[in-house]
């Protein structure tokens, strides 16, 4: 069953009673997904493919991630690619790609299973999250990060992207968070076959 993944960022609201209590400092409100630039690359950097950056973000309130990320390689497929496997209407219309990245934990936290907000923007600007493929996908995993990635692993990943209404990719981009001028990626995408 296809189901596309989606970075939500959260956020908490403390909750006050009609007695008009002040919530407490650490009630306060904070973004479940935030990025830092502490010895990591600048956001608004504009890379080639196969070029790396290091990338700091919050996936969630407790737990601050270090990546070092390079998208190796974007190519497109033939809608053929997905034959046999369940797709509705607006996924069978959509042009795929598959999108080769490495990643690495330069960070000091286990970033398993979490999902590296890297976006393909296509040509009207709109962002898609990768897709997850259930069952035995073999052409292109996508997925998030393994279940355990602890500081020092290192992988290479396939994600897969789905561009609709006939758009084609225009660049991948790093973005934690909607006001994030985010960290993009560019170069020759391969055709499809």
């Amino acid at each position: 069953m296809w189901r596309p993944l989606f970075l939500v960022t959260a956020l908490s609201l403390p909750l006050t009673g009609c007695g008009g209590d002040e919530p407490e400092p650490d009630d306060e409100p904070t973004p479940a997904a935030t990025a830092a630039v502490d010895d990591g690359t600048e956001p608004g950097t504009e890379l080639a493919f196969g070029d790396p950056a290091t990338l700091v973000w919050r996936p969630t309130r407790d737990l601050v991630g270090e990546l070092e990320l390079s998208v190796d390689e974007v190519a497109e497929q033939r809608r053929s690619v997905f034959d046999g496997w369940t797709r509705d209407g607006a996924s069978a219309e959509a042009r795929p790609y598959f999108v080769s990245v490495s990643v690495a934990n330069t960070g000091e936290t286990d970033l398993g299973g979490q999902d590296v907000p890297l976006y393909l923007r296509d040509t009207a600007g709109t962002l898609g999250a990768p897709w997850t493929l259930g069952g035995d996908f073999t052409a292109c995993q996508s997925g998030p990060l393994p279940e355990r990635f602890e500081p020092g692993d290192e992988a290479e990943m396939c994600l897969v992207y789905l561009v609709p209404d006939g758009g084609r990719v225009r660049d991948l981009v790093f973005e934690p968070t909607e006001f994030y001028d985010p960290v993009s990626w560019t170069g020759r995408v391969r055709d499809p076959g």
